[in-house]
């Protein structure tokens, strides 16, 4: 397999921390968890990339494993767990977004 061919893990990166972001502001949301913005991107960044590199890593699955159906099953979760946190957002609205209102 050419070196090349590892790139198509990058929009599973992309893709991935998009997914995870608003998974991640949901829970803080239902668990009134008072955390950063950077925090939550930070976090979905590393479970991005480790969902990637742990499986490879493992022999769990190999590169050619990686295919659009996957890609576009990660587009259509971020899309749909955005629109749920845009739906919670006035009535569980996170701790750190009360104290900006405030200011």
């Amino acid at each position: 397999m050419g070196f090349l061919h590892w790139f198509i893990l990058v929009p599973f990166y992309f893709f991935g921390s998009l997914a995870i972001l608003p998974l991640l502001i949901i829970i803080a949301r239902l668990l009134r968890l008072k955390v950063s913005i950077n925090t939550l991107v930070g976090t979905a960044i590393a479970l991005s990339l480790a969902g990637i590199i742990v499986p490879l890593a493992c022999d769990w699955i190999d590169l050619v494993s990686f295919r659009g159906r996957g890609m576009l099953a990660l587009g259509v979760l971020s899309v749909l767990l955005a629109a749920v946190d845009a739906a919670l957002v006035n009535a569980l609205p996170l701790p750190l977004e009360r104290e900006l209102r405030e200011l």
